[in-house]
């Protein structure tokens, strides 16, 4: 696409790979707009600062804080969230409840994105570290030991604290609500490009990577920031093979498959070796953000080793200078967000069979070459894309042939192959026991004679139900209620719609309640109902007299495809119309 004059947003755009990235998008494509985005405001200031003077006529915005969390804890640190018993609990609710408008509009990124209306995102937050790096084995060590050293209501308060923190640092739900809010967000706001700069956690090293941020080796907290970083990559490949979220379906169905608007386009850049550098110099050293503070323990003072170990043995002094702390320096090399590193420690983790490095800049022509449209060849995206094995020829030969089998199996025993509730959704075996009854009546073909009132079709479903025990009770026994037109429920012991979480303990059941759960997966029997299933075959009837006269392969649902599904009295298609056309649900992809 045409970067000229377009809005970009740079998340985690003030880092070493996101300056660039800048740098590079200014210097031969002057977008309009420019946003760089990161966790702390004076990274922002510093690198708009930096831009300004070969900003051109490009616009350069900034905005701070956390992109993981709802607007309020935009800017508070993580142990500010999880130390507040009130806040600790809206992380929870945010991360595992299901996926609603509350949560997305308070959502930061959501808010982030909406704001800005981007054409382009090019993501360089390191999120696999981001998320992984919530120490949740330690947690759950902790956790563990004051479980066996409860004694008390003090510890059983601090053992819930504990619990709750422990859930709010779970990797696996944050990854997927984050994808879920990044997701809608890039529908919402019509973004064109959407491009990942990932990581593989170890810097292109295997499990034998000497290199650890804890005690173990390989480090399992290492370990977890790669499993998050391929639990990403593959999210995003799931995106790139998502449709957009429809419009208006009747303006975008197109009698056959659904004509929308372009989906965003995914990709993900994966660098396999250390980034390197932003800048060399002589200074003061800082850990983790925090100077480091000299102390020294004189050889005439040491310590039994028998005792070295415990709280009381400090023997250690401060080094003062004029009565002031004294931090270390020396001679640094700034490699960004991996941190600051001494000529020892450059000079292991790049030499040759260790980490190695790439430059930033070699980083940015590939982005750019991706946004661009071209083929840098290093699209994790696109690599899996090519690599995966897709439907073949032979399984679609074949499948009419398991297709006959069931159908002289049902044939042999009687015995009708509906919906076991083993796949689902609920959804999906609510409409195959709907649409297989309303087959087993009157209106068994689709094309031929009038159809039905709803009322008929109502009275006429009502009627297997109470006559067909057999089909009642395989319904009931699979999970799915069954609404009778008098709205009296008929149930099993087990009902996978709704699920404990979903059932209110504060009020009755209401009407709103009802709809929700036929529509998600109770056999609905109402007239409302077969409504619906009228106005579905009217639609396909309508949509297949106007393309009785295409004999090519444009349509794959034409007059010959119906005609065979009414012959078999199949199921599933029907079934698969209505996913394409109502619940968007498609794959785009082969």
């Amino acid at each position: 696409m045409d970067i000229s004059g377009s809005r970009i947003l740079l998340l985690g755009g003030a880092g070493l790979v996101g300056m660039a990235i800048t740098r590079r998008l200014l210097k031969h494509h002057r977008p309009k707009t420019i946003i760089i985005t990161s966790l702390f405001e004076n990274e922002v200031e510093q690198a708009i600062t930096e831009l300004k003077p070969i900003s051109g006529d490009t616009e350069i915005l900034g905005s701070h804080g956390n992109v993981f969390v709802r607007e309020e804890f935009r800017v508070l640190g993580r142990a500010d969230i999880l130390d507040n018993d009130e806040r600790r609990k809206k992380l929870i609710d945010d991360t595992l409840d299901p996926l609603d408008d509350s949560i997305c509009l308070s959502n930061s990124l959501y808010k982030l994105i909406q704001e800005t209306t981007p054409h382009i995102i090019v993501d360089c937050i390191n999120t696999a570290t981001a998320l992984a790096y919530q120490d949740i084995f330690e947690q759950s060590r902790s956790l563990y030991q004051m479980m066996k050293e409860q004694v008390s209501n003090n510890a059983s308060k601090e053992i819930e604290k504990h619990m709750e923190v422990l859930l709010a640092n779970q990797y696996t739900p944050q990854l997927i609500r984050h994808v879920q809010i990044l997701w809608r967000a890039l529908n919402d706001a019509k973004v064109k490009t959407y491009l990942k700069i990932g990581t593989t956690g170890t810097g292109g090293m295997g499990l034998n990577i000497p290199y650890t941020h804890s005690e173990d080796k390989p480090s399992r907290v290492l370990l977890a920031k790669s499993a998050m970083a391929g639990a990403h990559s593959m999210l995003l490949f799931l995106l790139g093979r998502t449709a957009p979220d429809a419009i208006d379906e009747e303006k975008l169905w197109g009698g056959d498959r659904n004509i929308k608007p372009r989906a965003p386009i995914i990709k993900e850049i994966k660098p396999a070796a250390a980034i390197a550098w932003k800048k060399i110099d002589f200074g003061p050293v800082k850990h983790r953000g925090q100077l480091v503070p000299l102390f020294d323990h004189t050889p005439d003072e040491a310590l039994d080793f028998h005792v070295s170990l415990k709280e009381s043995a400090k023997a250690w002094k401060p080094i003062t200078k004029d009565g002031d702390t004294t931090y270390l320096k020396a001679p640094y090399i700034d490699t960004g967000e991996n941190g600051i590193f001494s000529k020892g420690e450059f000079e292991a983790i790049t030499d040759e069979g260790q980490m190695e490095f790439i430059t930033p800049e070699e980083i940015a022509v590939d982005v750019e070459q991706e946004i661009l449209g071209g083929n840098s060849g290093s699209d994790i995206v696109s690599a899996l894309d090519s690599t995966v094995l897709g439907p073949t020829y032979r399984a679609g030969f074949l499948r009419s042939r398991a297709l006959e089998r069931l159908r002289l199996l049902e044939k042999e025993h009687g015995v009708p192959s509906i919906a076991f509730e083993n796949l689902g959704p609920p959804r999906l075996t609510k409409l195959l026991f709907e649409v297989f009854m309303i087959r087993s009546g009157p209106f068994a073909k689709l094309f031929d004679g009038d159809l039905p009132s709803p009322e008929e079709l109502s009275k006429d479903l009502e009627r297997q139900i109470l006559e067909n025990e057999s089909l009642r009770s395989t319904i009931l026994s699979v999970g799915i209620a069954i609404v009778l037109p008098s709205e009296k429920v008929l149930r099993g012991p087990r009902l996978v719609i709704p699920s404990k979480w979903d059932i209110p303990e504060d009020r009755e059941l209401n009407q709103s309640d009802l709809n929700l759960y036929c529509q998600q997966g109770w056999v609905d029997l109402r007239i409302s109902n077969m409504a619906k299933w009228i106005k579905r075959f009217q639609t396909m009837r309508e949509e297949t007299e106007k393309i009785k006269d295409h004999t090519g392969s444009v349509f794959v649902r034409n007059p010959t495809f119906w005609e065979r599904a009414d012959r078999h009295q199949s199921l599933g298609n029907i079934v698969s119309w209505i996913f394409l056309k109502e619940d968007d649900g498609e794959r785009i992809k082969r």
